[in-house]
């Protein structure tokens, strides 16, 4: 959990610093859709801000990198493998190999999805289609005839972290939105979305990366379908998408 919330952590600085370049490129004119209209005591003031803002960031980074380290060395080393009799994989995973022989002993079950082709068109409002590439143990389900949907059990905890290349497939202006649907609701605690500029999109490729902690609410005893949606003024293509689901416990 600790090692967890290091990663969001890492990841509000880097939306951090991207805010800090916009801020920069819109008071030089250099953002798309704006005009040069700054004096130079202007962009000094801005380039002022920006500066002791990285400072504060590069401190606070190396608190995270001090504290990681500390927590990597007091972690415990995973558990070797048990040896057990393979087993079959269900005929729809038979291109995909299930790695089923290789649960580690303390029982957790992890799964890896790919996207369900490469440049495939993503329009708003609906869910992301995967297909299997790797899988641990038999605590996470997937089946390929509803591609879009994990299923998870909602007394469980999970780690999602999830690595997009998309850009826009027309020209789009305002903020999109990416998040972890979960039906029904009230199996976990709810996940922050991921938000992004459709400008940026627009001019060009941009790796988009994610990772949460799904804790369990409640005592639902059935399981919870998660699902990745799109929120966002026009389609997106995804020239690659990976997402790993691993059980905490």
């Amino acid at each position: 959990m600790i090692i967890a919330s290091i990663a969001m952590e890492e990841l509000a600085l880097s939306h951090i610093l991207n805010a800090e370049g916009e801020k920069l490129q819109y008071i030089l004119g250099t953002l798309p859709g704006s005009k040069p209209c700054a004096t130079p005591q202007d962009v000094l003031a801005v380039n002022k801000s920006v500066t002791d803002l990285v400072e504060a960031v590069t401190q606070n980074q190396m608190l995270l990198k001090n504290k990681l380290a500390q927590v990597l060395e007091f972690c415990p080393r995973p558990c070797p493998p048990e040896p057990c009799p393979p087993e079959p994989c269900p005929p729809s995973w038979e291109t995909e190999p299930c790695e089923s022989s290789k649960v580690p002993c303390c029982g957790k079950s992890a799964l890896q999805l790919v996207g369900q082709r490469d440049g495939m068109l993503w329009e708003p409002g609906c869910r992301m289609s995967w297909r299997l590439r790797k899988c641990i143990g038999k605590g996470i389900r997937w089946e390929e005839r509803s591609p879009a949907q994990l299923q998870l059990d909602p007394k469980k905890a999970y780690a999602v972290q999830y690595t997009l290349n998309v850009c826009a497939a027309s020209p789009a202006e305002g903020t999109g939105t990416i998040r972890l649907k979960q039906s029904p609701g009230g199996g976990f605690s709810d996940a922050v979305p991921l938000r992004f500029s459709m400008e940026q999109l627009t001019h060009g490729s941009r790796t988009l990366r994610y990772a949460a902690v799904l804790y369990p609410q409640g005592n639902s005893g059935c399981e919870t379908s998660v699902s990745l949606v799109l929120d966002a003024p026009k389609a997106l293509r995804v020239e690659r998408a990976v997402m790993d689901v691993a059980e905490l416990w």
